[in-house]
């Protein structure tokens, strides 16, 4: 193993420790609220909301959870797709955290962000989100470092072990189909929205004003546009059949699944399934769709030889094949 594949490996074991470190923080304010509150309160205020006052999270950051702490593992265990979900990782994080710092900075006691509702402190949780999009802006730069390093190192050799997988046609369609009809719906329920409360109180709802339900909580406009971005990554990565298309695909059907599970318990519970159908229709999808290719990776993967990636042997090149080991 010469120098620059030491680096990689480095690399590649920072980013997971600070996936890892993500996860913490994540876990850590999913905790804070079940202590807090127990445990039939907060699933009461997972999937509903809470009654009155402020909770900590939202059943978003359970999925954030669930994907960051999969990329982690996923990049210590040497797993396949690490590298796609590193990034969905990544991008994730700094889309639904660096809002709770703006809540924090733009709050005041003149003009409190969350009004007179009673919950955790905002200075609190909006200083370890700070301290967390520091940490994934480091991370982002260091996935771009091992980008460059195993471009470099690939440039050199022809048999690098790949850690992506290109998905096949069947979970490229499927891929393509769900990521397209999510981006759909979010884009549609913005627009309905904008013509519901009008474009300035849109704008409102996309920095966050108005939300009452979490100190972690984004509105559910800026959800849509993140999510909007993300499909989109997604749908460009699918498409052009690239070896991180299967890693991100599967962060980002990790990422949705828990949400989406949440709303619609949610709803049957207070019989508000009808009430939104287009609601309906997107937790739907993102269920059911997002399992359906969690079950077509899997199978990709089992298929193509497993889920760790085998490490680089000079002595037999013709054991491995592929391009980048990571964050391909």
């Amino acid at each position: 193993m010469d120098r620059a594949e030491v680096s990689i490996e480095r690399v590649r074991a920072i980013v997971g420790v600070l996936s890892l470190v993500l996860f913490t923080h994540s876990a850590f304010w999913l905790c804070y609220d079940v202590v807090d509150r127990g445990p039939v309160d907060v699933w009461s205020t997972w999937t509903v909301g809470p009654p009155s006052d402020l909770a900590a999270t939202t059943s978003l950051d359970i999925g954030l959870a669930a994907l960051q702490l999969f990329a982690g593992y996923a990049a210590l265990g040497r797993i396949r797709g690490a590298g796609g979900m590193l990034v969905a990782a990544c991008a994730a994080t700094l889309a639904f955290r660096v809002p709770v710092v703006w809540y924090m900075l733009l709050d005041s006691p003149s003009d409190p962000w969350f009004g007179d509702l009673q919950g955790p402190s905002l200075t609190a949780v909006g200083g370890t989100c700070a301290l967390i999009v520091v940490v994934a802006l480091a991370q982002g730069g260091l996935l771009f470092h091992a980008h460059r390093l195993e471009q470099e190192e690939a440039a050199r050799q022809e048999d690098l072990p790949t850690d992506g997988l290109r998905p096949v046609k069947v979970t490229a369609a499927v891929s393509s189909v769900l990521l397209t009809a999510l981006n759909v719906v979010y884009v549609l329920r913005n627009a309905l929205t904008a013509v519901q409360v009008g474009p300035g109180m849109l704008a409102d709802l996309l920095v966050g004003r108005g939300n009452g339900q979490a100190v972690l909580a984004v509105s559910s406009p800026w959800q849509w546009a993140c999510l909007t971005a993300l499909c989109g990554v997604g749908l460009v990565l699918v498409g052009r059949r690239m070896p991180s298309a299967t890693g991100f695909s599967f962060a980002l059907a990790v990422f949705m699944m828990p949400t989406a599970f949440f709303k619609l318990w949610g709803a049957a519970a207070t019989g508000a399934l009808l009430q939104v159908p287009l609601g309906t229709v997107q937790s739907v999808l993102e269920l059911v769709g997002s399992a359906a290719v969690v079950t077509l990776i899997a199978r990709d993967i089992h298929g193509d030889g497993g889920w760790t990636v085998p490490r680089f042997d000079r002595s037999s090149p013709s054991e491995t094949t592929g391009t980048t080991p990571l964050p391909s």
